[in-house]
């Protein structure tokens, strides 16, 4: 005869992620309707709650989604700094956002998205058109800009998501933010460059494979909602970023050079996370 826990236990499974969906979209919601205009005061008046209304909405909508996410490593380097990272999905933007404040860079559609869309365009997110190469100055001028005045700008340096398998080549072309900086701030002496990588390692607690990294990747045309959905019916989902050693974007560095090395150590720190989880 079954035992009524173990009767129980899947149902409990299979009505989960219903009340994971519940919970998140009265999340947003509240979210929309009460942090997105605070969140505008405070940054239009500067007030230090600003800084902590991002995280708490990445850290409230990660543990809806059931996204738990690791740090691996330290920053290292100094202000301005440029945190550049592979891309795999569009909780990658949550994961970030959970661990510290940084100006993301985004493509156009993220500013129509429901919703995340609004938080983003509250934030003061930089949004790229990437079929337009023309709007590469504008971008690189407002990244030159949050730099200096203090805030950390978080680049995907491959420019879209990848399907998880490994990471894709790096484009330069946004790297020249930080020569554009160092030209019209002549007082700075180096951009800090900080490669960092993000992988998801596990879901429901069993280390994920190459197929089971390419499921939770959201790249290509995929479309949003089913995703939301697939994440939710398979948390916790376990989500690791590592740092690694910075490095200094001087006067004389090239930009394709530079982009060439933050790839190669991004690379090695999602080959190192892979490895760690035997997949």
């Amino acid at each position: 005869m079954r035992s009524r826990k173990s009767v129980m236990t899947p149902f409990y499974e299979l009505l989960m992620p219903y009340c994971r969906a519940f919970f998140l979209v009265a999340a947003l919601i509240g979210f929309y309707l009460f942090g997105v205009p605070l969140q505008y005061l405070a940054r239009r008046r500067n007030w230090a709650i600003a800084r902590r209304i991002p995280p708490l909405f990445a850290r409230t909508i990660c543990a809806l989604l059931g996204l738990r996410v690791q740090l691996n490593g330290q920053q290292t380097g100094h202000k301005p700094r440029m945190i550049v990272s592979n891309h795999v999905s569009w909780t990658d933007i949550l994961a970030f956002a959970s661990l510290e404040t940084p100006c993301f860079v985004a493509k156009s559609e993220v500013a129509g998205w429901p919703l995340l869309g609004a938080f983003a365009k509250v934030q003061d997110t930089i949004f790229v058109r990437r079929d337009l190469r023309a709007d590469v100055p504008r971008v690189n001028a407002a990244m030159a800009e949050k730099m200096v005045a203090g805030e950390d700008v978080l680049l995907f340096g491959e420019g879209t998501s990848s399907d998880g398998a490994g990471v894709l080549n790096f484009k330069p072309s946004h790297f020249a933010a930080a020569r554009d900086l160092l030209r019209l701030f002549p007082h700075v002496r180096d951009v800090t460059i900080q490669p960092a990588a993000i992988t998801y390692t596990h879901a429901r607690g069993k280390p994920l494979d190459a197929m089971g990294r390419r499921a939770l990747a959201w790249f290509g045309d995929a479309d949003l909602a089913p995703h939301i959905w697939l994440l939710l019916k398979l948390a916790p989902v376990d989500c690791m970023i590592s740092l690694g050693s910075a490095l200094a974007f001087t006067v004389e560095s090239d930009r394709k050079t530079i982009a060439s090395e933050t790839e190669r150590k991004v690379r090695e720190l999602t080959e190192a996370a892979v490895t760690k989880i035997g997949g």
